[in-house]
């Protein structure tokens, strides 16, 4: 009875190659999962996942290294960088850099918010086309965090995945 309780799990959405599946706790936690595909190779598509590669097509994602210092933010395991936009500023952490496998994975902690985890893992379908597969948990650390998360819908973030391969499609064509 509680873990029905704590847990309630959405609907899975499949249209326009697209798919989501949104699972929501009631003590400040929301994790949403969607996928949806590209006209370009796994080894191309990661790029895109990369710190630099992202700041490519992600409106206001501008990152700045903390670790290790230097100009552009490496794509490695425990690699550290900044993120300022607007009056939200965030600090991340690489948890999972690997080209060959193509995956990516953040941490990042919206200060006074939220902590987040970012997981996208990408699979060949073709030599020319990939589908990308992207993991959120939001788990909120403040009232602010748990107005963000109770404000999160199915329907946002069907559309943020919409945008994500809008965007990325128009760089790779």
């Amino acid at each position: 009875m509680h873990m029905t309780t704590l847990f309630a799990v959405g609907v899975l959405v499949i249209g326009s190659g697209l798919q989501h599946l949104k699972q929501a706790t009631t003590d400040g936690q929301v994790a949403f999962q969607g996928s949806f595909e590209l006209d370009a190779s796994a080894d191309k598509a990661i790029l895109f996942f990369t710190p630099e590669g992202e700041r490519a097509w992600a409106k206001g994602f501008d990152p700045k290294a903390v670790y290790p210092s230097q100009e552009g933010v490496a794509f490695q395991t425990n690699a550290v960088f900044r993120v300022d936009d607007g009056e939200e500023r965030s600090l991340w952490t690489i948890i999972e850099a690997d080209l060959r496998k193509h995956t990516a994975e953040y941490v990042y902690l919206v200060e006074g918010e939220r902590l987040s985890r970012v997981r996208v893992e990408i699979d060949p379908v073709d030599l020319a086309h990939c589908r990308v597969r992207v993991r959120y948990v939001h788990t909120a650390i403040s009232e602010k965090g748990l107005h963000f998360i109770t404000g999160l819908s199915e329907m946002a973030f069907t559309q943020k995945m919409q945008d994500w391969r809008r965007a990325i499609g128009s760089l790779i064509r």
